[in-house]
């Protein structure tokens, strides 16, 4: 039995089937919220129904996902920033790197995480009792391959934002709950994408858009990410370096069927957002439909003067130094592809004007957040629940760390150099895989020049944050921070790189109260 194929079972009907996910996640017939079903492996008694209990860890991801404060972490990085006022506090001190366990909007970020992890512990620890035909065990590696990814892809997400945290493996676990180091949370992630790429295909079957679930080539990825940071801090564990650059070319070597879509700015629209290759994985969101929409995008990346909510904002400084960088490097389409640099109507001059003329809160609109056509950005995009995609990870993003964790392993290999050149022959608006030597570049400190490539090439994306934290260069970036930075100006505050909260966020205040040794 396929995944695709999977119908209804009588375990019930576990999740809705809404817009696009008949054919990009699969064709299962489901409507309850198995985030809020309370199953135990013994349930699970065939791989159909397990199938269906794993698909519906998707739906618990986009239920949580879809919030900005999901990654209210990356707030603190120099590519975006938030509104000066009203009910921003809790992205504003995320912004700060002021956070405390009472801090707003830091609960999702640490339960959602752990619902999905409930539901693979579910479908983890039920599989070596079920009973496999020869016919279905293809579907059921897939199905367990997805719950290791997903568990993985969730304790990556937690340690990420909070540093150490609770290591959960079983089923209604009756252990106290305790802290585990970041390094032997990071054992945990390895060991359970090693047993993602064992199981998973290499192209998920029955899938319309590349990424949408997990393959082998996903879970290539997400080693990759991990070696680099386990390389940096906290860690700073530089033998990981040479692991990162070689499970990255894994996946560019790998057949898995990723490439860089032809501009970046079609990824946002969603018109263009399935007719590329670039997701090694992505979060596939719809709006009215399903009202599973991806509510971090759309009106709330404009400010009030244009109709929108003051939500999530380029950061001055970040946006000056990539304008410079692009003119001085011939870069300009990526530039043009991240900022909203049109005109844009405001509710007190229907003629509009550019950001720096708002009243409310003069500054840079990413396109990745208010969405990369105008046209669908005033008929389709300007709400606050879009079907725009959310990429965990993109094929840019494996070249990237590719190139840099070569040259930081002491490597200099020209298929790295390549791998850098394709994504800025891209950012020139160019054909990414036909070399041009006004572009390329083949000298220099190679994971340098991928770590500032990256910083360009992902911004507004919630991952520069994390990149600062690994390379250990949080202060260096306040540093740089603009001076018109209103949310800083209005409340008299500055960015802290030396407080409890500035590189990881604490655990929320509620977690502490059900488990007080989370607080010590």
């Amino acid at each position: 039995m396929k995944i695709a194929e999977i119908k209804t079972t009588n375990l019930g009907r576990l999740l809705s089937v809404f817009f696009l996910m008949v054919s990009v996640y699969s064709c299962a017939d489901l409507d309850e919220d198995p985030g809020k079903t309370q199953l135990s492996p013994s349930t699970l008694n065939s791989v159909e129904t397990l199938g269906v209990l794993v698909t519906g860890m998707y739906r618990t991801v986009q239920n949580d996902a879809r919030w900005t404060d999901f990654y209210i972490a990356g707030f603190g990085g120099d590519d975006i920033t938030t509104f000066s006022a009203g009910n921003k506090q809790g992205f504003r001190e995320a912004d700060w790197r002021i956070q405390t366990s009472l801090s707003e909007r830091t609960n999702r970020a640490w339960s959602a995480p752990y619902s999905m992890i409930a539901i693979a512990n579910t479908a983890i620890n039920a599989a070596p009792d079920i009973t496999v035909s020869e016919e279905d065990q293809e579907s059921f590696n897939t199905i367990i391959g997805e719950a290791y990814f997903m568990r993985a892809f969730a304790y990556m997400h937690l340690t990420r934002t909070f540093g150490e945290v609770v290591i959960n493996l079983e089923v209604n676990s009756l252990e106290d709950r305790e802290l585990s180091s970041v390094e032997q949370v990071y054992q945990q992630i390895e060991s359970d994408l090693q047993q993602a790429e064992t199981l998973l295909p290499d192209v998920y079957p029955g899938i319309v858009a590349i990424g949408a679930r997990p393959s082998k080539g996903a879970a290539k990825g997400f080693l990759a990410r991990l070696y680099m940071h386990w390389a940096g801090f906290p860690i700073n564990d530089s033998s990981k370096y040479a692991m990162a650059a070689a499970k990255a070319k894994e996946v560019i070597d790998g057949g898995y069927g990723y490439g860089l879509a032809p501009s970046m700015r079609e990824m946002w629209t969603v018109a263009n957002r399935f007719n590329h290759n670039e997701g090694v994985f992505t979060m596939v969101f719809c709006d009215e439909l399903c009202d599973i929409g991806n509510r971090t995008t759309g009106r709330l990346g404009f400010p009030v003067d244009a109709g929108g909510w003051n939500e999530t904002f380029g950061e001055i400084a970040f946006f000056e130094d990539m304008e410079a960088a692009a003119m001085a490097e011939g870069t300009m389409a990526r530039f043009e592809d991240t900022y909203i640099l049109e005109v844009i109507p405001r509710r007190d001059n229907p003629n509009g004007a550019d950001w720096r003329n708002f009243q409310n809160e003069p500054h840079p609109i990413l396109r990745k957040v208010g969405g990369g056509d105008m046209e669908e950005v005033s008929l389709v995009v300007n709400s606050t629940n879009t079907p725009l995609n959310r990429y965990f990870m993109r094929y840019a993003d494996v070249l990237l760390t590719y190139a840099e964790a070569t040259g930081r392993s002491g490597g200099d290999a020209p298929e790295a150099w390549e791998a850098l050149n394709q994504v800025r022959r891209r950012a020139a608006g160019l054909d990414p895989n036909t070399p041009d030597a006004a572009i390329d570049l083949t000298s220099g400190d190679l994971g340098e020049l991928a770590f500032t490539e990256r910083k360009w090439e992902l911004a507004g994306e919630y991952e520069r944050w994390h990149d600062l934290v690994r390379m250990d260069r949080i202060a260096e970036a306040f540093a740089n921070r603009s001076p018109e930075e209103r949310a800083d100006v209005v409340n008299n505050r500055t960015p802290s790189a030396t407080g409890p909260a500035a590189y990881f966020t604490p655990i929320p205040q509620s977690e502490i109260d059900l488990s007080p040794q989370l607080g010590n």
